[in-house]
C-alpha cells in the first residue's frame, strides 16, 4: 500500500502553507502551454489575412 505525504485533501491543497506558490506555478505553466498551442494558429490567420489583402490590393 503506498504511503501518502498528506493526511487529507485539505493538507494536499494547502501544500504545507506554500499553496499560493505551488498552485501559482502550476497555473503559470498551464497558461504558458495553452498560449504556446494557440498563438501559432492566431499568427497564421493574421499572416493569411495580410497576404489576401495585399493580393487584392495588387490586383486592382
Amino acid at each position: 500500500m503506498p504511503q501518502f505525504q498528506f493526511d487529507s485533501l485539505g493538507d494536499f491543497l494547502s501544500m504545507g502553507g506554500d499553496a499560493f506558490f505551488v498552485w501559482g506555478a502550476y497555473a503559470f505553466f498551464a497558461v504558458s502551454m495553452i498560449w504556446h498551442i494557440i498563438q501559432p494558429g492566431m499568427q497564421r490567420r493574421k499572416v493569411i489575412r495580410l497576404v489576401r489583402a495585399r493580393m487584392q490590393r495588387d490586383q486592382q
